[in-house]
């Protein structure tokens, strides 16, 4: 590889992080709303298993109602956590004594005053900035979901014609490489999105289960919780675990039951994360561990929390378009897991 190829790619790469910084607002959601799109698919590639509603059930009918079941989730889930957020900020005043107890035990044992610094902290807190923060990323998140459904929207009407525009510009050999290469990101992308939605809604039903059982407050947050962090690879599934444990421990005023929890909940997750979700997802990803690991840090420090959700679908993209181009080939080999692609 000469110096100007290198210059060359130098320059690309830091032309596109300035681009996924600056135009996050615009690139995030439209992200979102093709993972959503994907998901529809997956949703009517299951009705599809059906002969008749296969056969005789219109495209655009069964999108109607892949979107109208994602929706109602959505729906559902906001409904959920903005009604449990508010009985989980009561709690926290209720259990406001349970957490001075825990600190003195802890000042107890460390020997260091942290109710002291908690105090000092809490004294320091700007309650306007703070409120007008949660004000704006409450208004952010309501744009961004307009956005979102408006690309679903588009990204629809825009499929049916899609093929006819790859004819257009592709012929012949050309064309069947590229409907290869987009239909290989598709399954893949559609194989990932499907099943992790999945895997995160057995795992969030049984920490629901374990969540009642102890008695934990707001249960169906937490479970919602822990649904959304398990689409973060490696650490979401462990913060999915310390931040219910953490409240636990404010609520119950003691060490024992928290401690039992977080091995109860770690273990679920250790189960499904290590056992159940390779068994399912098998090498469809083809993702190195480090791979993912690098991916979820470099994602994260330009998206944050976006970022870290859609660093696996986007590392999966990566793979399959690098794996292509004889130039490229070796570095997409590098980024696999197994070396095949």
């Amino acid at each position: 590889m000469n110096s100007s190829n290198i210059t060359t790619g130098i320059l690309i790469v830091f032309g596109s992080v300035i681009t996924l910084i600056f135009g996050k607002v615009i690139l995030a959601p439209f992200l979102f709303a093709l993972l959503f799109y994907f998901l529809i698919r997956a949703i009517r590639r299951v009705i599809d298993l059906q002969h008749f509603i296969r056969e005789h059930v219109p495209s655009w009918l069964k999108n109607i109602v892949s979107a109208l079941i994602i929706y109602s989730l959505i729906g559902i889930m906001i409904k959920v956590l903005i009604v449990n957020s508010e009985e989980l900020v009561k709690a926290i005043f209720k259990y406001q004594g349970n957490m001075t107890n825990i600190i003195i035990r802890i000042n107890d044992t460390l020997g260091f005053d942290i109710l002291k610094t908690v105090n000092e902290s809490i004294e320091q807190l700007d309650y306007s900035t703070i409120a007008n923060t949660l004000f704006n990323q409450l208004t952010s998140m309501t744009g961004n979901l307009l956005m979102i459904l408006f690309y679903i929207l588009f990204l629809f009407i825009e499929e049916a014609s899609f093929k006819k525009k790859l004819q257009l510009i592709f012929k012949g050999e050309k064309h069947k490489q590229v409907s290869l290469l987009l239909n290989n990101i598709e399954k893949s992308i559609t194989h990932y999105i499907g099943l992790k939605t999945l895997i995160s809604l057995i795992s969030s039903a049984c920490c629901f289960i374990v969540l009642i059982s102890f008695g934990v407050e707001s249960p169906l947050f937490w479970s919602f919780i822990i649904f959304i962090m398990n689409f973060i690879p490696i650490i979401g599934a462990l913060l999915g675990v310390i931040l219910p444990t953490a409240f636990s421990l404010i609520q119950f005023g003691e060490f024992f039951l928290p401690i039992i929890l977080f091995f109860v909940l770690g273990s679920i997750q250790t189960i499904i994360s290590n056992i159940l979700e390779p068994k399912l997802m098998s090498d469809s990803l083809n993702i190195s561990p480090l791979v993912a690991l690098i991916s979820l840090a470099i994602w994260g420090s330009i998206w944050g929390i976006t970022g870290m959700v859609v660093s696996v679908p986007i590392t999966v993209i990566l793979i399959i378009l690098l794996a292509q181009f004889p130039r490229t080939r070796t570095i997409a080999i590098l980024l696999s897991h197994h070396g095949r692609i």
